[in-house]
């Protein structure tokens, strides 16, 4: 009597795997290296990208992320830099994101933007002087599917 109910439960929960196992996973998610790619756009890093080995209709959560060094200084009413001039210099890890959505073919394809801190939030100018962004450098460029895990580096400096 005991093996006929082993064999019972046996065949039950494969019944139950078959009938009610998860949808097939289109398998090894990973962004195309020739594909993904990272430029300036004024001060923005944009990274374009592409990702394939997806689920039809998966929503996948893009993160691209940098190391930047921004640097900031007060500008007078004249467009000019005083003789004293403050500045400030940060030094962070700055990132974008966005949800996209894959095609019937696994893949997704698109474009993330990574912006410095505003310069009105980075440096306190006195009156009649504007915070100004002088320059900024972004490196370390990382790209990654929080949905998926797939992740890839982007090699380069790229600045302004």
């Amino acid at each position: 009597m005991s093996i006929r109910r082993t064999l019972a439960a046996l065949a039950a929960t494969a019944a139950l795997v078959l009938v009610g196992g998860s949808p097939a996973f289109a398998g090894n998610p990973h962004f195309i290296k020739n594909a993904t790619s990272a430029h300036l756009s004024g001060v923005n890093l944009v990274v374009d990208f592409k990702e394939a080995g997806l689920e039809s209709g998966a929503v996948e959560t893009v993160v691209a992320s940098a190391d930047l060094r921004a640097t900031y200084s007060c500008v007078n009413g004249g467009n000019n830099v005083p003789s004293d001039p403050k500045k400030t210099t940060i030094d962070s890890r700055v990132s974008g994101s966005g949800e996209f959505t894959a095609g019937q073919n696994g893949n997704i394809q698109g474009s993330v933007t990574i912006s410095p801190t505003p310069a009105d939030e980075a440096l306190d100018c006195p009156n009649g002087q504007t915070a100004t962004l002088f320059s900024v450098v972004y490196t370390n460029v990382t790209i990654e599917d929080l949905d998926s895990g797939a992740f890839l580096a982007i090699r380069g400096t790229f600045s302004s």
